[in-house]
């Protein structure tokens, strides 16, 4: 079954289409990348999919609901704007969002304590939130996301300003949810989390498709294995590369693509030396 349905999805302002005949599909238990740069329409899509804004065109549906309002509660959205109240602390935050979702009190506070333990963030519960780091309160606000146990995760840049360990950590919780059968939507425009993370992805540019499909086959499909380098003293030949000059001092190098298979091993026919 397929969580998320969008078929020819069009949204436009003042005559511009944010979303241009946008089509794709999440299924459950994956984690899917939504990337692309700045104004690529990933806020927009992201509106539609949580009931905030309509289509002009197309058609949408979760869980196989086209009335979006309908399966809410079963969704939980993380923005890239955090809403937190400063003067709270994380377990009254987390009980309140998880009230918000249907939760009665005690059930909310039960399911507060165990997303904020889930985090790494119960023994910080009864401090305000004005007194945390960014990094705790962004950790509050995820465990807010998922206190009411959604069976869809939407996330918009959740690592958005994130120290390293503080990433990282989060990227296992993500990890650990999908591995309970929760599916998950990541929202970024960095394609190193979306590599580390994601099962398949959609590529929006200027409200179009640019990529869709399964993440390992689109790196084998466009990647040549070459890199960007900035250097010192480099010699015109190097073994077993070729150099494409991008300016003084810098060069796109990739392998060369000459090896011959004899009696079953590899044999290299490059030639050349370097001194980088």
């Amino acid at each position: 079954m397929n969580i998320i349905e969008a078929n020819g999805v069009v949204k436009q302002y003042d005559g511009v289409r944010a979303l241009d005949h946008v089509s794709f599909e999440v299924r459950r238990g994956e984690i899917f990348a939504l990337v692309g740069p700045n104004g690529a329409g990933k806020t927009t899509l992201l509106r539609l999919l949580t009931d905030i804004l309509r289509p002009d065109e197309g058609s949408l549906a979760l869980f196989g609901a086209m009335v979006l309002r309908d399966v809410m509660p079963r969704i939980g959205y993380m923005p890239e704007e955090r809403g937190l109240y400063k003067g709270l602390s994380p377990i009254e935050t987390v009980s309140y969002f998880a009230r918000l979702k249907g939760m009665n009190g005690r059930n909310a506070r039960q399911a507060a304590e165990e997303a904020l333990q889930e985090v790494g963030m119960l023994g910080h519960a009864r401090r305000k939130l004005e007194e945390l780091s960014k990094g705790m309160s962004q950790r509050v606000q995820f465990a807010a996301t998922i206190a009411h146990g959604p069976e869809l995760l939407i996330l918009d840049e959740p690592f958005s300003g994130l120290d390293p360990v503080s990433a990282r950590d989060l990227q296992e919780v993500i990890r650990k949810r999908r591995a309970g059968g929760t599916t998950i939507l990541l929202s970024t425009h960095n394609m190193e989390h979306a590599d580390k993370l994601c099962d398949r992805l959609l590529m929006l540019h200027r409200g179009q498709v640019r990529l869709y499909g399964d993440i390992e086959e689109i790196k084998e499909r466009f990647s040549d294995d070459s890199m960007i380098v900035e250097y010192a003293g480099m010699e015109a030949a190097m073994i077993g590369l070729n150099a494409d000059r991008l300016g003084e001092n810098m060069a796109r190098i990739h392998p060369q693509h000459t090896a011959a298979v004899k009696n079953g091993e590899e044999v290299g026919h490059a030639k050349g030396g370097c001194d980088v």
